[in-house]
């Protein structure tokens, strides 16, 4: 197999069926079985039709004018009437300019479902747009958003508040829908964050800390900013079916309830689309029959995935029977372009590599700082994120390095003969890790400094692999 572009065997695929992987929950090494089956529910497969319990609608009476509005009332009606079951909120055709809240729902401890589903199959027909970055500040999304809020249920202004006291978003609160309902489910819809990478940055290296030069479709060339589209958060057993979710940076999160638990998410007939680290996060989410589209109109190359599993996480990112394709920009016919690379979140001084820093040391602590050179730290939290995602059954357009499609976190690039074009190294480093080999090996004697002991698995994991990939 190649040292580059690892393949599983047939006996290895049938691990990453979509009903195996989405049979464990909990904490990291200590998932059990909570046997979850998508596949299941008549209406996400569109083989049975439902009876809204609210209807939104831009221009018809009778109808909730905004989806959150709907939301709210959904909300609000399952806990006043103790209610258990699932709500349904069915969305006319139109154009929605709004933030999407779904809370947390928990009704005599018992957690509520919510069902959000466009009315028309044509989900580019009923879009959830809004305009909201990482660079945005918690004032300027107050005002922004704060009249929209007003008058919903309080599990949905809790986040807002949160959100409106920030000095600036974070990368999980810029996000046009925020879903943090267990058993959530979506269909027939497109969410589209709109931020066209141009609000300038001060922070960034930019010509006079105003983002540098533009190019044609008004975007700065430094200095973008992470916009979401989705976040998954906190939420388990999540569907969506049918969906668009379109952004540059950063399009598609999912996370757990805290670092090393596993939730689930599933995704079928999905497009997703984007140019860097766009499908991301820490839990468990399988991709099938979706199309992964790489955007090169900013960019000279781009990442696909940028999974950050818990290393005893069972399982990461899986894709089934999709199909990875491109925009047809000059960039994406370079055929450069990266899968993806294993997010090394929240690093700040690297354990691996050669270091060019006299005197550097890293050592394991309760967090991750490099605040007294040439001496730093790493908590457990971040080592063990390593990522892992898996390929299989799918259609990989040309615009993918063939030769080597997963890349280094902070590292070189190969180009697309396979070369590995070497970067200097820095503090945030770590090298592609196809497997649990690969991290034994490259920190075996660190740990033994550190004084941690892991049951190398026998035979190794595959923690980036493909399997009949065309």
């Amino acid at each position: 197999m190649s040292v580059a572009r690892p393949q599983l065997n047939a006996e290895q695929a049938r691990y990453f069926h979509y009903s195996e992987v989405l049979k464990y929950t909990g904490r990291a090494g200590a998932e059990c079985l909570d046997p979850w089956d998508p596949k299941a529910d008549l209406f996400m497969k569109g083989e049975a039709s439902v009876i809204p319990d609210y209807t939104v609608s831009k221009n018809e009476d009778g109808c909730f004018g905004t989806i959150q509005a709907a939301i709210s009332q959904a909300v609000t009606d399952a806990r006043n009437a103790r209610a258990h079951r699932r709500f349904y909120v069915a969305v006319k055709p139109g154009l929605y300019e709004e933030l999407v809240y779904i809370p947390r729902l928990i009704v005599d401890g018992v957690s509520v479902p919510i069902t959000l589903y466009g009315t028309d199959q044509n989900a580019e027909n009923t879009t959830i747009r809004i305009a909201i970055d990482q660079g945005m500040s918690g004032e300027a999304y107050r005002n922004a958003f704060s009249a929209a809020m007003e008058g919903l249920a309080p599990e949905i202004r809790d986040i807002f508040r949160a959100n409106a006291t920030l000095p600036r978003l974070s990368t999980e609160n810029a996000c046009v829908l925020r879903v943090e309902n267990d058993g959530f489910q979506a269909r027939n819809l497109t969410i589209h964050n709109s931020y066209n990478c141009d609000r300038a940055d001060e922070n960034s290296k930019c010509d006079h800390g105003k983002g540098g030069p533009k190019n044609d479709a008004g975007q700065f060339s430094k200095g973008w900013h992470q916009a979401v589209a989705a976040l998954i958060h906190n939420a388990d057993c999540v569907h969506f079916d049918n969906v668009r979710f379109k952004s540059f940076q950063d399009t598609l999160y999912f996370k757990g309830r805290v670092p090393g638990e596993t939730v689930r998410s599933f995704y079928t007939n999905c497009y997703i689309e984007g140019d860097i680290d766009f499908i991301f996060g820490r839990s468990t989410a399988f991709f099938e029959r979706c199309e992964i589209r790489s955007l090169g109109s900013r960019v000279s190359h781009t990442y696909v995935v940028a999974p950050s599993t818990n290393m005893l996480t069972r399982y990461g990112i899986v894709f089934n029977d999709c199909d990875f394709t491109h925009d047809n920009s000059v960039a994406a016919k370079q055929g450069t372009f990266s899968l993806g690379r294993q997010w090394f979140q929240s690093v700040r001084a690297t354990p691996y590599g050669v270091p060019n820093i006299e005197g550097y040391e890293t050592h394991l602590a309760e967090t991750s700082e490099f605040d007294h050179p040439p001496k730093g730290t790493i908590s457990l939290d971040v080592l063990e994120a390593v990522g892992k995602c898996v390929i299989m059954n799918s259609r990989i357009g040309a615009h993918i390095n063939a030769s080597a499609p997963w890349d280094d976190w902070s590292g070189g690039r190969r180009n697309a003969d396979g070369e590995f074009m070497p970067g200097e190294w820095n503090t945030r480093y770590r090298p592609a890790q196809y497997s649990s080999d690969v991290f034994f090996e490259n920190l075996s004697q660190w740990l033994l400094k550190e004084g941690l002991s892991y049951e190398r698995p026998n035979p190794a994991e595959p923690w980036l692999a493909e399997f009949n990939n065309r």
